[in-house]
């Protein structure tokens, strides 16, 4: 109502003369005394006019003439003003230049505008990300953010509005919008989907308008230029290739006056519908009364020849006439299978044909209708049979831009009747055959649904069951891939970078004519906003390709290649894997799952001939690709899939026109898992497989290698809980009868080239929405058990809802209630009972006792509800405890990883926390309780979202998450790449790799006034571009908890290949965003400066924990040290400053790898700080050097004269030092003596005090300088509390050869004491080294031989140097072991039958050499 008001008042004639009178009401006195009265005067005289009839236009040109003709006048200041006062009079003008229509056009446009100002800015973002932008962006006028986001909350009823306007006046002249419909079609969200495609409709009109317009001016407009037939046959071969809605723009133009433009109209219509099977220069024409004749002959492949004919006629009653004609002297065709028919049927003449041949949308059925009784009548019939004719198409043409409407109808053998197939509808019969649309028939579904895309090159067909609303729907595209020349002119395009995220290698022009078909078809699905669950797509390519048309474009370079099947094979493999990494991720967002290609390929060898790949789009990154060729079948005689050599795909042997199948019971879990926004759990070995190929692919070329082996875990028995060990098992995927799974994967990486392996344990989230039950539980904790006792990294992916909840279903179905009053259940009840059959089939289900009533009724009252099922309450809760102790201490025992793949609540929450280290991803939130419990908990609306509560914004800020991810792929890459720092089995030997980055090259990043953290650690490019390498390998360095505690800098680097945790510290002043808590209303954002190299209790506290983790994970570790102290103010006291300081010294304390502090260039170490990671806290792990100009005290020279050069000896030392002082001073002291004047003494004295008051900058500045010098690195050295002063420049070079020193007296050490017993201390161990290895070299203790680190590091690969000790060693233990038992007389009485035992469990070869070697010790 109120769009048809605004209608009705736009096209009153009487608005802009009152809306000018209003604003002449209000400026009238302000406006110059000339201008006024000149326009009261014209507006006066038209308006009489108007009164008179003579004119009913308002008079905007003129009005506008005479307020520009009197603007010209004046000074420039006048004009200014008076500009500005007659703006609004203007603008009203303005919009009146064209008539009231142009007035209508302002206005839409202006409300268009309004609209989209507001939605644009929601339309691809996050509510509260946008609104956090909004409010950064106008924070000095916060009510301007109100006002938008008050407007956006109205969004459905501003969409219904917009609508309506398109509707009522966008409708008849989309062109004049298309600025602000291309905006429209650009809005990204479901809310905005329905305006979205209205505005994409709309613009489509207009270009169908255009293509039709361009079509006509190309076909009729040639003969004016040049006779040559060549230059139609170019036009007309662009319009068959062109990927454009060619047909429906033709099929408007069938009823042109224009004789000749008709014929080439009809002719490329033909042409386009029977490429390629068209037999060259059949089509002809004949021009009856009846209508347009039109026949030609088409053959498929090694097929006889067929016949085509149409008529095109304008009236329904010329329709049998036309068909006779048409089928005259045709009875050659006769005994061909397959001749089709086209009937056209014209928008008639009105005036001629009544209503029944108008062209709107429900007389086009009417006349469709009627079609089909004509074609039931006998003699039609009989002609078309007798022609051979098993296809009629229907052809009926539409007003406007509406696309004509299509119906086809097949030959019923049976009835000897054309009946119609629903299926075929929209389609033309060639192209139908094309597309496979007799594969939509899947059992299941009674309903089809049929969309156009767009630019019609798309058929859309949605499949439904009507009598199952829940079934998934599932949507087909279908599409015929035309490849247009370089040089046609109708060609919409090529695909831009942008639309693929930028390809970097170029595409082969197969590749390219698939990609451009599939962006299309993405778009249409974006637009639609359709969530189907499971989207097809088929592409049929209609050109013959090459084989070099499958190899990607390399400028002029010549490829030779072969012509065999395996060469085909491998370029059309590489052809889908390549389109996927580039739309992959966007189809599997949209749900298409599977898409298929068929081309057909001439080459000179055994490639030639049909082919298929079918790629099925697993995860977003993760796709399966299979090759087929179209092969006879022997027995049945029809074409079927043949998979090609050296692979087997699943539709091996399957007929081509079989019909899609149902969906499996995979399809459907996996559409369960995209609509939960995750991956299914069974597909994730698939991500882990193609992770590590990537991680390969820049070192190896070997594609034969088996990258990922996955064994799943199960349990031993089949109703397996508390107890039930797990055993490897090979199965299908999905066979899993709880909500977690499991597998061991045997990885080949590039650290580990020879296989590693990994436990990984999933939720399923399609069980149960992943929920966690006492068999989940149980099943977990064995699983982390088994991950503890091998020592196997433990990876655990997180998408679950928590400990399970439910209800006995049983007792629910069955309960009665015991009212207070039978008669009136609305005074209440007293109790819940069974009746006595409910509970003899039940009761074990409840506990109750037994009630007789005074009617004899027997009732067991309900005392608890015990439940058939496990996993209804508490039982899981007690689970849930169960598995957080056991992750708990697998973080101890082993490394644990976290991957928040989808949103993970309760137990699954403290599972990310308890594993200590968690990847989350940015769309993934981490929560205890969801967001509309807790606003029921508060009575009110209070959040809006997971995300709110436990997103990336607060948990990568608060230390539980180290790293955020955009997708699953990018997530388990991740995985990797923190696992190739980690040793194959806890404890074992670190992966070290051959580095790329030289360890001898000298670091070129050089600080300047302060240290960029990340710029000494991993380097930094330079103006110029170039890189200036730090301290550890290039691209090595990975930060984590990045966005939590940014004073400081952890992570783990590469050192010559060597994994290491770095920590380091960030000089730059750092603020902390600490959000508002929509749940507490006095809560406000707050944003506190947090100072470089100082520590605050969050940044001691993620020191601590990089500390722990490192050492968990068996990394050396490098501190770059740059502190300034801790802050100790009151909040940082009350928030455990000294807490958390107190854990960097219990971490550093308790390391039990080689670790380093360094104070690099430019950098500071002072009080406190020093005090947590001094060498003395762990003088066995921990050594201390510094940079040259590094610096180091208690405290800071300004500080340190503070206490130590006060005022009274600055003065001193200005007595002791300055001559023109010391002059004065002798002066004084003379005067005194000779008892001079007190005048003289007191000038002496104010001489004096002025001396030192002009001294004391300077020798203030000589005092910072002097305690500076007790700062200085060579002063650590001499006083031992640094090892060794290491310049800048040759730090890596030396922390290099320094690491794999200690790293191999390390592992030697450790040998020790797993040879000698754990009693033997690290330090005992090195000092017992140094004794072999100087012994080696005939050296004495305390010789330089042992600072050799190279020379040391050489002996200690060499086993030969030790190995004689070793087994001393050995032997020692052993001794000492019997001195015990020996020691020990009931030891010494059992050890015959220990020995006994013994060699019991030896295998009969060894047992007998044992004997012998025990006879000859005791000999």
């Amino acid at each position: 109502q109120v769009v048809q008001d605004l209608v009705s008042c736009l096209d009153a004639p009487e608005l802009p003369f009152l809306q000018w009178e209003e604003l002449m009401s209000v400026l009238a006195t302000r406006l110059p005394r000339l201008l006024k009265s000149e326009l009261e005067g014209k507006y006066s005289e038209y308006k009489l006019n108007v009164g008179h009839g003579k004119s009913k236009d308002f008079p905007s040109k003129m009005l506008r003439e005479i307020i520009e003709e009197n603007l010209a006048h004046g000074s420039e200041k006048e004009i200014a003003t008076n500009e500005r006062l007659v703006e609004p009079l203007m603008s009203l003008l303005k919009s009146y230049e064209g008539g009231r229509e142009s007035h209508a056009h302002f206005i839409v446009k202006s409300l268009f505008e309004d609209y989209l100002s507001v939605e644009e800015l929601f339309s691809d973002g996050i509510q509260s990300d946008v609104i956090e932008r909004l409010r950064q962006q106008h924070s000095k006028d916060l009510q301007k953010v109100v006002d938008i986001v008050l407007s956006h909350q109205g969004v459905r009823n501003k969409t219904k509005l917009i609508l309506t306007l398109m509707e009522k006046l966008v409708y008849p002249n989309p062109a004049a919008y298309k600025d602000q419909l291309t905006r429209f079609s650009s809005l990204n969200h479901k809310r905005y989907y329905k305006l979205a495609l209205k505005a994409s409709e709309l613009l489509e009109q207009t270009k169908l308008s255009e293509l039709r317009t361009s079509i006509a001016r190309s076909l009729s407009e040639l003969e004016m230029f040049t006779e040559e037939r060549t230059a139609i046959s170019e036009i007309m071969g662009d319009l068959v290739t062109a990927p454009l809605p060619v047909e429906d723009a033709l099929v408007s133009l069938f009823d042109c006056s224009d004789q000749t433009l008709q014929q080439r109209v009809i002719e490329t219509y033909i042409s386009r519908l029977y490429q390629p099977h068209l037999v060259k220069d059949s089509i002809q024409l004949k021009y009856q009364e009846s209508g347009v004749i039109a026949l030609w002959e088409f053959a498929e492949a090694h097929s006889e020849k067929r016949l085509g004919a149409m008529v095109i006629v304008k009236s329904l009653e010329s329709v049998s006439a036309a068909i006779g004609a048409a089928l005259k002297g045709t009875s050659r065709y006769a005994s061909s299978e397959g001749n089709i028919m086209h009937i056209a049927l014209l928008g008639a003449d009105n005036q001629m044909h009544g209503t029944e041949d108008s062209g709107d949308n429900d007389q086009a059925q009417v006349r469709i209708d009627k079609l089909s009784a004509t074609l039931e009548q006998n003699t039609v019939t009989a002609d078309l049979r007798a022609a051979g004719v098993k296809v009629i198409s229907c052809i009926v043409q539409r007003d406007g831009a509406l696309m004509p409407m299509r119906h086809t109808f097949l030959l019923s053998d049976e009835k000897l009747c054309y009946e119609e197939e629903p299926v075929l509808r929209h389609v033309e019969p060639p192209l139908s055959a094309l597309l496979e649309l007799g594969k939509l028939k899947v059992k299941g579904y009674n309903e089809v649904k049929y969309t156009p895309s767009r630019d019609r090159q798309w058929n859309i067909y949605t499949l439904r069951n009507t009598e199952n609303p829940k079934m998934l729907h599932r949507v087909f595209f279908r599409t015929l891939v035309r490849q247009p020349g370089a040089s046609n002119k109708f060609t919409s395009g090529n695909i831009s970078d942008v639309e693929v995220g930028g390809a970097e290698e170029s595409l082969s022009f197969t590749s390219s004519s698939i990609l451009r078909s599939l962006m299309t078809a993405i778009e249409e699905l974006e637009l639609h906003a359709i969530r189907t669950g499971h989207s097809h797509m088929f592409l049929c390519i209609l050109k013959e390709q090459k084989l070099l048309d499958l190899v990607p474009v390399s400028g002029n370079k010549v490829v030779d290649i072969g012509q065999d099947e395996a060469t085909a094979c491998l370029l059309l493999k590489e052809m889908a894997l390549q389109i996927h990494e580039l739309v992959g991720a966007r189809m599997h967002h949209l749900s298409v799952c599977q898409w298929e290609v068929k081309l057909k390929l001439d080459s000179d060898g055994p490639a030639s001939g049909t082919w298929r790949v079918v790629t099925t789009n697993v995860t977003s990154h993760t796709c399966t690709v299979d090759i087929y060729r179209e092969v006879e079948d022997t027995e049945s005689q029809k074409l079927v899939y043949h998979s090609a050599p050296s692979s087997s795909g699943p539709l091996h042997g399957v007929a081509l026109n079989t019909p899609y199948q149902p969906l499996s019971v995979i399809d459907l879990k996996r559409c369960s898992a995209r609509n939960n926004r995750t991956t299914y759990c069974y597909d994730f070995p698939l991500a882990f497989e193609t992770a590590v190929q990537k991680s390969w692919s820049n070192i190896s070329s070997d594609t034969n290698r088996c990258y990922v082996k996955a064994t799943e875990l199960v349990f031993a028995h089949k109703n397996g809980s508390w107890g039930t060990p797990v055993i490897p098992m090979e199965r299908p995927a999905g066979l899993n009868d709880i909500g977690m799974v499991a597998w061991i994967l045997d990885m080949s990486t590039p650290e580990y080239p020879n296989g590693r392996q990994i436990v990984v344990i999933a939720n399923d989230i399609t069980f149960r929405a992943g929920s966690f039950g006492p068999r989940e539980d149980a099943f977990f904790e064995t699983v982390t058990n088994l991950a503890c006792e091998r020592k196997l990294p433990l990876i655990y992916l997180a998408a679950n809802s928590g400990a399970r909840i439910g209800i006995a279903d049983e007792v629910k179905s069955c309960f009665r209630v015991g009212w207070s009053d039978d008669g009136s259940p609305e005074r209440g009840f007293q109790y819940i009972y069974l009746t006595e059959e409910d509970h003899a089939r039940i009761s074990a289900s409840v506990i109750a006792h037994k009630m007789q009533l005074d009617n004899g009724e027997i009732r067991w009252v309900i005392d608890s509800v015990v439940g058939k099922e496990d996993g209804l309450g508490v039982e899981n809760i007690h689970g849930s405890a169960a598995i957080a102790s056991a992750y708990s201490r697998a973080y101890e025992e082993t490394f644990t990883l976290t991957f928040v793949t989808g949103r993970t609540v309760g137990i699954g929450a403290y599972l990310a926390r308890l594993g200590i280290r968690c990847i989350q991803r940015t769309d993934q939130p981490i929560i205890l309780t969801g967001f509309s419990a807790l606003n029921k908990l508060l009575g009110r609306e209070v959040y809006s979202s997971h995300m709110q509560l436990g997103g990336p914004k607060i948990m990568a800020t608060n230390g539980v998450v180290h790293l955020t991810v955009s997708d699953d792929l990018e997530g388990v890459s991740n995985i990797l790449r923190w696992l190739s720092y980690v040793p194959a089995n806890i404890g074992g030997p670190l992966p070290i790799t051959k580095s790329l980055d030289p360890p001898d090259r000298p670091v070129a990043y050089i600080p300047e006034n302060t240290c960029d953290p990340r710029a000494a650690i991993s380097g930094i490019d330079d103006s110029q571009g170039k890189w200036l390498g730090g301290m550890f390998d290039k691209d090595s360095f990975v930060e984590t908890f990045e966005g939590w505690a940014k004073s400081v800098v952890t992570g783990r680097a590469k050192l010559g290949g060597i994994p290491v945790g770095v920590i380091a510290v960030e000089t730059q002043t750092m603020m902390q965003l600490i959000p508002a808590d929509p749940g507490q209303l006095d809560s406000h954002e707050r944003s506190v400066p947090r100072a470089g190299q100082v520590w605050f209790p969050d940044s001691a506290t993620k020191t601590a924990q990089a500390m722990l983790d490192f050492n968990r994970e068996g990394l050396p570790l490098f501190i770059l040290a740059n502190w300034r102290g801790f802050s100790g103010g009151q909040r940082d006291l009350f928030e455990g400053i000294l807490q958390a300081g107190s854990t960097i010294v219990e971490n550093l304390r308790t390391y039990n790898q080689p670790a380093f502090v360094y104070i690099p260039k430019a950098a500071e170490l002072r009080g406190g700080a020093w005090v947590v990671i001094d060498s003395k806290i762990n003088p066995d792990r921990i050594e201390f050097y510094a940079e040259r100009t590094a610096k180091g005290n208690v405290l800071e020279p300004q500080g340190l004269i503070e206490i130590k050069f006060r005022s009274e000896e600055l003065q001193e030392c200005m007595g002791r030092l300055d001559p023109e002082l010391i002059n004065l001073k002798a002066k004084l002291l003379g005067a005194k003596h000779e008892n001079g004047s007190l005048s003289e003494s007191e000038s002496l004295q104010k001489s004096i005090e002025a001396r030192k008051k002009q001294l004391l900058p300077l020798y203030t500045q000589i005092a910072v300088r002097f305690a500076e010098l007790h700062d200085t690195s060579l002063r650590m050295a001499a006083k031992g509390v640094i090892k060794k002063v290491v310049d800048w420049e040759d730090s890596r070079s030396f922390f290099y050869k320094r690491l794999r020193r200690r790293i191999s007296e390390d592992v030697l050490a450790k040998e020790i004491r797993g040879v000698s017993g754990k009693q033997f201390s690290h330090q005992s161990a090195i000092e017992l080294i140094q004794k072999w290895y100087l012994a080696s070299k005939g050296a004495e203790t305390g010789n330089t031989e042992w600072d050799d680190d190279d020379a040391f590091v050489a002996w200690r690969e060499n086993p030969e140097n030790y190995q004689e000790y070793i087994k001393e060693l050995r032997a020692q233990r052993v001794s000492q072991l019997l001195s015990d038992v020996a020691d020990s007389s009931p030891d010494l009485e059992a050890l015959p039958q220990g020995l006994s035992m013994l060699l019991e469990k030896m295998d009969p070869s060894r047992r007998a050499q044992f004997v012998e070697e025990v006879k000859k010790a005791l000999k």
